[in-house]
This record gives structure tokens, sequence and C-alpha cells, in this order.
């Protein structure tokens, strides 16, 4: 049977926070196509000081948008489960059953679902069904076994510059609410989400994993996530130029502190592959991280290095003490053939 619709809830949620997630993760593949083609057949030039700059700065922010924007899913999912704990008791028979629960076979072994449509702040609609055991929906958290579905239509944010139409889902693998730190892991699949912009589309589709912990001690919380990408696609169409990027093997850590709810600032460790062809040109890069780079509450960069590997040349950065530099090594043969050094606001004015 159909699941009951139960909206007047869910109106209370701000559902809209999953569409600028979405569209921090496809601005995110979207901007790193700079620096340039990669044909193997075009003979191995200089790398200019503007393509590194930009390379470099894409790179370092490919990654961590797109665990970003993850992270942002797993929050808006985590606030919503009380709603639908509400949803499901406001729905509940007298009997203690859901009505979906009621009106479904004794012998029926769907789970109980839930499903409600909220209206997008600039215009559209999303649909949102949870599916899982009574108990577990009735408990207002995220638990092993439980599915969150969200599907847009025409769904725009506040200023309505930006739409979504398409569909995420999240699949809880795993979470620990009794422990400290406390756990979840999810699965993560976006299904032809396309985003629509004035300039053009993005559509989007792929899978991810997240594990994600926390902890607070002496007024300090600390959420740990790591984000696996094994792969996602990215096809374009803007200003009547077409494009296909795909982003693969992302394995990164990030780690967000803050106190009394604000950011203090943030790490971010890993790697990941980003190819594409775009503009008549194709290009591909290998990306990972030194150690941590770290960003303060603002989001301005204050330490970190990176490497991108591209295959005709390695570009690598460092950020210290409010500097980037960044070495080239042009065909890749271990030799440094360019060094540049400037304000690292410079460096991340550079992305996209």
């Amino acid at each position: 049977m159909t699941p009951q619709t139960h909206a007047s809830p869910l109106r209370q949620f701000p559902l809209h926070r999953l569409a600028v997630a979405a569209t921090l993760a496809c601005a995110s593949l979207l901007a790193a196509c700079g620096g340039g083609g990669d044909d193997p057949d075009r003979p191995v030039a200089p790398m200019s000081q503007s393509d590194a700059t930009a390379d470099a700065a894409n790179a370092s922010s490919t990654g961590s948008d797109t665990a970003s924007a993850l992270d942002t899913l797993v929050d808006t999912t985590t606030a919503l489960a009380p709603v639908l704990a509400a949803t499901a008791t406001a729905a509940a028979s007298p009997d203690g059953r859901t009505q979906v629960e009621s009106a479904r076979p004794e012998t029926s072994p769907a789970p109980p679902s839930i499903s409600g449509t909220v209206a997008c702040p600039g215009g559209g609609t999303a649909t949102m069904t949870v599916t899982g055991t009574l108990e577990l929906l009735r408990n207002g958290q995220l638990d092993a076994g439980e599915a969150y579905t969200v599907t847009y239509a025409q769904c725009s944010g506040g200023a309505g510059l930006a739409r979504l139409d398409g569909r995420v889902d999240v699949a809880v693998l795993s979470a620990d609410h009794a422990t400290s730190p406390a756990s979840v892991s999810v699965d993560i699949t976006a299904t032809h989400l396309v985003l629509a912009l004035p300039a053009g589309n993005a559509t989007l589709d792929g899978t991810a994993t997240l594990a994600r912990s926390v902890a607070t001690a002496d007024g300090t919380t600390t959420v740990t996530s790591h984000v696996t990408v094994p792969n996602a696609t990215l096809v374009t169409t803007f200003n009547a130029r077409n494009g296909t990027f795909a982003l693969s093997d992302l394995d990164a850590t990030r780690t967000v502190t803050s106190v009394g709810g604000s950011v203090t600032g943030w790490q971010y460790a890993g790697h990941h592959m980003l190819t594409g062809t775009a503009w008549g040109r194709t290009f591909s890069m290998n990306v990972s991280t030194t150690g941590n780079i770290h960003e303060d509450a603002g989001g301005a960069l204050v330490s970190g290095a990176w490497t991108v590997v591209r295959p005709h040349a390695t570009v690598a950065t460092t950020v210290a003490n409010g500097l980037a530099v960044i070495t080239v090594d042009d065909g890749n043969d271990g030799t440094i053939d360019h060094t540049w050094t400037f304000p690292a606001a410079q460096l991340a004015a550079s992305a996209g």
C-alpha cells in the first residue's frame, strides 16, 4: 500500500539544506577542471603560474568540498529523524501502529514507511520517505537498517536561482548512540540529481560511504568523518559548453571542531582522482594531501600541503604562515622547473 502523506509536521524541517549540499557537491566537481587539457599527443609545454595556481586551488577544494557536502547530507538526515518520529507518533492508530502499518495486511513483509512532502523555499517540492522498524522510527535518531529517500521536483532555494530535480538516498549501515564517541555509518546515493542554474545544468550520479564519530570533551565537540567515493559522474552544460567529469577513489577524513555550536576550525586529509572532458579537451589529475590541510573558523587556509599529478606535470603546494608556495615539475622528470610564492588568500581566490 502507498504510504500516507503527513505534511504538516515535516514543514517544520528546512529541507532546502539538502539542496545546498547537493549544489555544493556539483559545484566542487565542476570547479576542478582548471589548468588546461592533457592531450597525450601534445608536446610538453611549461605550465604557467596561473594554470598551476588554478590546479592547486581546485585540487584542494574538490575533495574537501565533496566531503563537506556529504557531511551536510548526514547532518540534514540526522535533523530529519526526530521530525519523522513526530510524524510516526501523530499518525499512530489506537492500537499503537502507524496508519500505514494498520492498513497493511498482518502477513505483509514490508517494513513500515512514513512519507511527507514539503514546499521548497523558492518553489517546487521535495518528498521524503523513511523505512525501518516502528520502534526505531519513533526514537528520533538514525538507526541501523533505516533508509531515507528525498526526491526533488523543481525544488528551488530561497533566491530561486538554483533548482533541483532527482533523488538522494541515505541508508544507515550502523549506529551507536549509547557509547562515547557516538558513531554512525551511512551509504549515500545520488540518482540523476539535476542542478539547474541560470547559466546551464549539471547532472550528478554516484555513491559514497561516510562513517562518523562525535565526541565532546571540555566544551569542545569534535566530529570526525571518514568519506569514500568510489565513483561519481557529473555531466554539465553551461553557456553552450558541455563537459563530462568523473570523481573516483576519493578516500578522506574530515575533522570539524566546534564550541557552543560555532565551528572553530577543520582539517582534511585524503586523496582522489579527477578526470574529464570539457570544451573539447581532456584532463586528469591525481590529488593527495601530505598530512592535514587546516582551515580556520572562517574557512581561510591556515596550513597544509598537497600534490597534483597530471600526465605532463606535478604541482606541489605548501601553505604556512600566510603564504602559499607552489612548485612545478614539467614533464614529471623529478626536476623542479618553477617556484612561486604569494599570499595564501590569493590561492583560495583562484579556485573555480
